[in-house]
């Protein structure tokens, strides 16, 4: 490498011809520059770092034009959406220590707009004035404490500020739950004309990787007759209530209907009489008992949280996710 370099060349004729006042003066012209040459430099810095505190205090939050009241037995609390929704998402997506499950802030915003979605369509139904009963754990959940570094829930709110999910230019039934069978659920299959045509089936792959991605529930003969007999009001003997009833199930493999003798009842019903994760199961018959297979966690309809972590990780932003889970739906913001 070639290194050039300029070099003043120096003869003792300069020397001589140089002002001995040449000094003073070069002296003199710095002492007077040197402030406005420190105000150049510097003064900006601290004016531009000044408005960008005012900017991110005086942002005019949309989330928080709006206000929630949980009302419970002792009395209402108040609070912006803004604070609610951080709450409630910290709340549904923790971030538990050991866990192998920690989700991903592209993940939490995909679940932040669709919380902001179905408040946004309570506002629209109620007149912009939304009361939610007995929710204990929003209610007594311990005031937010200030800290220096934005945590992922205060992040996932704030970014995707007054946007929610729409379709047709309304608020969606922004449905989600924790994980799938291995496909999410077609609303049509469970409710004729429905309502809903952006809840389609769609596959999941990835939520056979969920550490719950099955389970089994054992319910002795004595337990599992008792609860047939309270949820379909049959009559008759053990032995008569000692019979699986008649199974509907969608293309998801989730029951729709269960049928004891003529006496109907929804999956979704029949899976929580029996504290199933899900209505997603089969049965198998033991001599004195019964054993639930079950496949996933929750109702099946919209989002699956853990899929929805799985595509965040793999790089697919909360848009993306979103579109992924429910059909020809777009992003919206509340004006």
């Amino acid at each position: 490498m070639n290194l050039f370099r300029i070099v003043q060349k120096r003869t003792n004729k300069s020397k001589r011809e140089e002002s001995p006042y040449r000094n003073v003066s070069a002296i003199l012209l710095f002492v007077f520059l040197l402030p406005y040459v420190v105000s150049c430099l510097w003064g900006h810095i601290g004016e531009e770092t000044e408005t960008f505190i005012n900017e991110v205090e005086e942002k005019d939050w949309i989330d928080r034009r709006y206000e929630v009241s949980l009302s419970e037995n002792w009395g209402i609390k108040r609070m912006n959406m803004q604070e609610y929704l951080i709450r409630k998402l910290e709340i549904i997506m923790p971030q538990e220590e050991g866990s192998d499950l920690q989700y991903e802030l592209e993940a939490l915003k995909a679940q932040a707009v669709l919380l902001r979605t179905e408040l946004w369509r309570l506002f629209i139904v109620n007149s912009y004035s939304v009361v939610i009963q007995d929710d204990v754990t929003m209610y007594n959940q311990d005031e937010t404490i200030a800290v220096d570094e934005e945590t992922l829930y205060e992040k996932a709110v704030r970014e995707t500020d007054g946007i929610y999910l729409a379709y047709d230019g309304q608020p969606v039934k922004a449905a989600f739950f924790p994980v799938s069978s291995g496909h999410t659920r077609a609303a049509k299959e469970v409710w004729e004309n429905s309502e809903y045509p952006y809840l389609i089936s769609v596959e999941c792959d990835q939520d056979i990787q969920a550490d719950n991605y099955q389970s089994q529930t054992s319910v002795s003969k004595e337990e599992y007759c008792r609860l047939v007999q309270e949820l379909f009001e049959a009559e008759g003997t053990v032995q008569d209530m000692w019979v699986a009833p008649e199974f509907t199930y969608d293309s998801a493999g989730y029951v729709i209907e269960a049928d004891f003798y003529g006496h109907t009842c929804s999956g979704e019903t029949f899976r929580n009489k029996f504290g199933l994760n899900s209505a997603c199961f089969q049965m198998q018959w033991m001599d004195e008992s019964v054993v639930f297979h079950v496949k996933g966690v929750g109702h099946g309809f919209g989002m699956s949280q853990y899929g929805a972590n799985r595509k965040a990780v793999s790089g697919e932003n909360f848009d993306q996710i979103l579109e992924d889970y429910f059909f020809n739906t777009e992003l919206a913001k509340i004006e």
